[in-house]
């Protein structure tokens, strides 16, 4: 888990809304069984189950809206701030 900057923050705001309780992430609290293991997000290619690249626009706008890029996806619009959604964008950039 990433200690300092704007990873860090987002791994704070990750644990601190529901993210923890549908995702994994391991070496972290994050130990949902729902959703999508993300211990390697920031390696994959591409993100949303295979329909998008794996880049920070893209990545911004799934943490964004997910529901305006893939109608039916199980995760809820959390409506985050831009600051927050930048900071997560690091965080999971961050998971290698």
């Amino acid at each position: 888990t990433p200690t300092v900057g704007e990873p860090a923050r987002g791994a704070q705001i990750f644990q601190q809304k529901t993210c923890v309780n549908c995702h994994t992430v391991a070496g972290t609290r994050a130990n949902g069984h729902i959703s999508p293991d993300l211990r390697h997000l920031g390696s994959r290619q591409t993100i949303g189950a295979g329909i998008m690249e794996n880049t920070q626009p893209n990545l911004a706008r799934w943490l964004a809206n997910t529901q305006s890029v893939k109608p039916g996806s199980l995760m809820p619009n959390m409506r985050l701030s831009d600051s927050k959604v930048n900071a997560l964008v690091a965080y999971m950039e961050a998971l290698r």
